[in-house]
């Protein structure tokens, strides 16, 4: 080991010394050397695949399981024994856990289950008092680094995926509220997501997300990490463990340190007899918007317990760490001077690159920025950003997507290069009318039966109606197209996107649409409700994009209209038009923590509903969403419509026209129990229409509206409804905080029009 440990710093400084520069390369024969199967020695992590497992403790929140608590489910495992099985249902977990001394564990969680807590270096506690069992020993006043961990795991052979591990101590630092006591940009903002220590630890389908210190690898044992995000500022992966990130995604962030104030992205402390560090290998090193060119180093040895200029060759700690075959953004520096201040020497520092790559824009990698509207909350939204090889797609046909979709939960990235008909059969010959409807349905029978002055005023029932259903029910099943967790779609051609159906997400989490157009969601059998107004009305079935019971998603940059049937060439039947669209984008059934930003919205009668139904008490406390930068373009109404939810309306643009197949309604609904703020967005509408015309209350009490303008004039539509009779308050009782800087209202409109819709992503 001693002669693998000289060649390694013989390489290193051979390669410096070559290039003449901070950043060591390996040659070939080097780097053959120095491979995955050379961190674990024999050790050989399989897929984990949680379909094949039964778990021995359910962790749920609302007492669906069999532990409220994760922290009650690890203090109820063995000590010795066999592999044990806990599985998170969806939710927060706020809770600062500790595993030690207990048999193996495989932790796993579904979509949306997120361990979260937010203790940091050095916030106060008493003196001598033990943070949990896993830090015993605890004599300071303050947490420490390692205290801090919202998880603490320690012991051998653990088993981590599909979760999210979360320190959130520092988030409010990026919203402009300050450091909390006793840390700052000088010390004491230490805050880890993860603390791990044994040995074959494997980490699957992760999130991992802090700022400074998010991932601690402690300890001399294997850890190995795969198909994940690791995500942070300063120090985010570090520690003494001979560490393996192999197709993961490693994200600097932005925003929390002070103007230019940069950052590192590893900081190992290998002994010095410890051949093995940091591995990263087939990984994506990459940045959040705002982070510029060259300001994050590459990483910096920790020199652990080492006083500045103390430092001693083969007795101190120091840190080894390899990139290899991995892309590195533009963000990037060379290797820093390590914790103790010396400086990066090759001829004493092991850190060095084989064969890594620039990283060319990729929108299927991309995420949302981590505190860029409601999806960036409770773990974030990343989508399908973590995909491994295989599970990355370029699709031309619906049997190639739903051959991608079968991926399942599995992290995936679908490039869509073509426009999907989603009414058409297997040879792509579109479907209508005929092709669907039962055999028992007339329409013009229909419209007999259920004519108010035959039927009366009741919901339609007997066997027309239940042919209807029968009709409806064979459109759904070929129209309607469901997509699985995990998922980052994409339109990477001219016209990419989807006609003639929907997208339906439903209790799915973290999705990404991006760059789609979608067109005609149309309905072939709409409804009959003659309860519905004061004449009745007709009701479709789909949108073109569905949410219901859906969280963590972001669509961007996708464009949204009615294609070439306009509802205003339907007939009147029953003395109402028939309605063959429902929505472009409707956000339902408790659905929660999505964001919807640059996107065109055009041609459209009922455009965006969140919230379905006054009756839909149970969405309360939920359908939190943002909209910011939508161009919505010639619409009639709900734009969108909100009942019970926190929705965040910043930065768009509505234009409005009086004639035409849509002629304009209003904008924004203020429904039941909802809590809208909008700020600095622009309307552009003919003169003849008024502010109050802005927006509708229906049964809403509060709303927020500043900074805004109509026909280039300085707007309060709050204020303007007031002055209109409107009986509404202005505290909506929450202040938006997961949000970008805010444009100036006077650049909105060329802004938007500039850079929303599909057309942005598919012609880059």
């Amino acid at each position: 080991m001693k002669r693998l440990a000289a060649l390694l710093l013989a390489v290193a400084g051979a390669a410096a010394q070559a290039q003449g520069s901070m950043r060591p390369q390996l040659d070939d024969a080097q780097a053959a050397r120095l491979r995955v199967e050379d961190w674990l020695q024999g050790w050989q992590p399989q897929p984990l695949d949680p379909r094949a497992w039964t778990p021995d403790f359910i962790v749920a929140a609302d007492g669906s399981g069999t532990h409220r608590t994760l922290q009650a489910a690890l203090d109820a495992l063995p000590r010795e024994g066999r592999r044990h099985y806990i599985r998170l249902k969806p939710g927060s977990y706020r809770e600062q856990v500790c595993l030690r001394d207990k048999v193996p564990l495989t932790l796993y969680g579904d979509p949306g289950a997120v361990i979260v807590a937010g203790h940091y270096n050095a916030q106060p506690k008493p003196a001598g008092q033990a943070i949990n069992t896993c830090t015993p020993h605890q004599e300071g006043a303050s947490y420490g680094t390692a205290g801090s961990a919202s998880a603490m795991l320690f012991g051998d052979d653990l088993q981590l995926a599909d979760l999210t591990i979360a320190n959130d101590a520092m988030d409010a630092v990026r919203l402009g509220q300050g450091y909390p006591a006793g840390a700052g940009e000088a010390g004491g903002a230490q805050a880890v997501a993860l603390l791990a220590r044994g040995d074959r630890i494997q980490l699957q389908r992760l999130r991992l997300l802090g700022h400074q210190d998010t991932f601690y690898a402690a300890g001399s044992g294997r850890i190995h990490v795969s198909d994940s995000l690791i995500a942070g500022d300063v120090d985010f992966i570090f520690g003494d463990a001979r560490l393996v990130i192999a197709r993961s995604e490693i994200l600097s962030r932005a925003g929390r340190r002070a103007p230019g104030e940069g950052g590192h992205v590893l900081a190992p402390s290998t002994p010095p007899g410890q051949v093995h560090g940091f591995l990263i290998i087939d990984s994506r090193l990459r940045a959040e918007p705002g982070v510029g060119a060259g300001r994050i180093s590459l990483g910096r040895a920790w020199d652990h317990g080492v006083a500045h200029g103390a430092w001693q060759a083969g007795i101190s700690p120091n840190g080894q760490a390899l990139i290899r075959d991995s892309e590195l953004g533009p963000h990037l520096a060379p290797w820093s001077r390590s914790t103790s201040r010396r400086p990066f020497d090759a001829a004493q520092n092991r850190m060095a690159e084989y064969r890594n790559r620039a990283a060319p824009r990729d929108w299927g990698r991309e995420i949302l920025a981590l505190d860029e509207g409601w999806a960036a909350a409770e773990g974030g939204t990343t989508g399908g950003a973590a995909a491994a090889p295989a599970d990355v797609y370029r699709v031309r046909s619906r049997a190639e997507l739903e051959a991608a979709l079968a991926a399942g939960q599995r992290p995936k990235i679908i490039y869509l290069l073509a426009r999907i008909d989603l009414s058409s059969d297997a040879a792509g010959r579109p479907l209508g009318y005929e092709d669907y409807r039962d055999p028992g349905f007339d329409f013009e029978a229909y419209l007999r039966a259920y004519d108010p002055a035959v039927w009366g005023r009741k919901p339609p029932e007997g066997p027309l109606e239940e042919a209807r259903q029968r009709s409806v029910r064979a459109q759904a099943q070929r129209v309607v197209l469901r997509i699985p967790s995990n998922t980052t779609l994409v339109g990477a051609a001219p016209g990419a996107g989807f006609a003639n159906g929907m997208l339906l997400l439903d209790k799915v989490d973290n999705i990404i649409l991006r760059g789609l157009q979608f067109a005609d969601a149309y309905d072939f059998f709409p409804a009959w409700d003659p309860l519905d107004g004061a004449a009745g009305e007709w009701n479709s079935e789909y949108d073109t994009v569905a949410l219901r019971g859906a969280t963590h998603v972001w669509i961007d940059h996708c464009s949204f209209d009615d294609g070439a049937r306009t509802d205003r060439q339907a007939r009147v039947a029953l003395g109402r038009p028939l309605q063959h669209h429902d929505g472009l984008l409707d956000i339902t059934q408790q659905s929660d923590l999505v964001t919807v930003s640059w996107n065109h919205f055009s041609r459209h009668d009922k455009t965006s509903l969140i919230g379905g139904s006054d009756r839909h008490t149970g969405d309360a406390g939920r359908l939190r969403v943002s909209l910011h930068r939508n161009f919505w373009e010639a619409l009639m109404e709900r734009t969108p419509r909100v009942r019970y939810g926190q929705v965040h309306l910043y930065n768009n643009l509505f234009v409005a026209r009086s004639d035409g197949d849509y002629p304009y309604g209003y904008s924004i609904g203020i429904g039941l129990a909802s809590r809208i703020v909008s700020e600095r967005n622009v309307w552009e509408t003919p003169a003849e229409i008024p502010a109050a015309r802005l927006a509708r209350v229906l049964k809403g009490q509060v709303f927020s509206d500043r900074d805004s303008l109509h026909n280039d004039r300085p707007l309060d539509l709050g204020a303007a409804l007031r002055a209109a009779g409107a009986e509404l308050g202005g505290d909506v009782g929450w202040q938006p905080r997961l949000h970008g800087p805010l444009d100036p209202v006077e650049s909105v409109a060329a802004r938007v029009r500039a850079g929303a819709g599909a057309a942005i992503i598919q012609h880059n």
